[in-house]
């Protein structure tokens, strides 16, 4: 799943090397399973030759027992994997301006991509550069990339690849295309619930918003840390469904 994910930035990477004003295509993996089946047999055969004398059997290289065994073994390996597109425009618009950042820069400012950008990572503008890192990629022909690149995707003739000292800046590029794939912006977050009627008197129907707590950010402003994001801890099923073994 990391090669996939890696893959997927890499192409889309090159995709904006020759096409800046490109579109991002980009794929969440939510789903998979991963089947392995292991095979062994073992095939004997004896023949067996009382009539032969000694000399015909030193002439033939065979005695008058011989036991002959073809062992084999085998495994294959089936990946499946599920995976949901991005078509959410706001979630592909903050994408699109992630790779022109990283590449130096926008097309257009209709965007304002750095602003859009740390309005996403509102409690982590500090270290943008940890979230948009640059200089670990290396753009060229097909001629010009090395035998020892680890990582290499193309877009008709432009290619671009990762050397050995530039996989941090690729893996935490990937986490934040991951993260901007998701539209769940870094903030703390509270739930408001107001209940209302028309002219204004307290009534039953209740209007639930969930809001961006800007007391409590401007306390992590104030003290230099970055939020703890909430996650939702969900229980694990009794079988796990992404990985399944053959008994032997």
């Amino acid at each position: 799943m990391t090669d996939l994910n890696y893959q997927q930035v890499l192409d889309n990477l090159a995709m904006f090397v020759a096409n800046p004003s490109a579109m991002p295509s980009i794929a969440v993996v939510n789903a998979g399973t991963v089947t392995v089946a292991d095979q062994k047999t073992l095939n004997g055969s004896a023949t067996y030759v009382p009539t032969e004398t000694f000399a015909q059997q030193a002439g033939s290289g065979l005695p008058i027992l011989s036991l002959l065994l073809n062992p084999s073994a085998s495994r294959s390996l089936t990946e499946n994997w599920s995976l949901a597109p991005v078509t959410d425009v706001d979630n592909l618009r903050r994408i699109r301006c992630a790779y022109q950042l990283v590449l130096g820069g926008e097309t257009t400012d209709c965007d304002q991509c750095a602003k859009l950008l740390r309005r996403f990572y509102f409690g982590e503008t500090d270290r943008m550069d940890c979230v948009l890192p640059t200089g670990w990629y290396h753009t060229g022909c097909k001629k010009d990339v090395p035998k020892n690149a680890c990582h290499v995707a193309h877009y008709c003739d432009t290619y671009v690849w990762v050397m050995p000292d530039g996989r941090e800046g690729l893996t935490r590029f990937t986490m934040t295309v991951i993260d901007l794939a998701t539209g769940k912006p870094h903030a703390p977050m509270k739930t408001v619930v107001r209940t209302f009627k028309a002219d204004g008197q307290l009534d039953n129907t209740q209007v639930t918003t969930n809001e961006i707590d800007w007391e409590a950010l401007d306390k992590l402003h104030k003290e230099g840390r970055r939020p703890e994001r909430q996650r939702t801890n969900v229980a694990p099923p009794v079988v796990n469904p992404g990985l399944f073994f053959v008994p032997r």
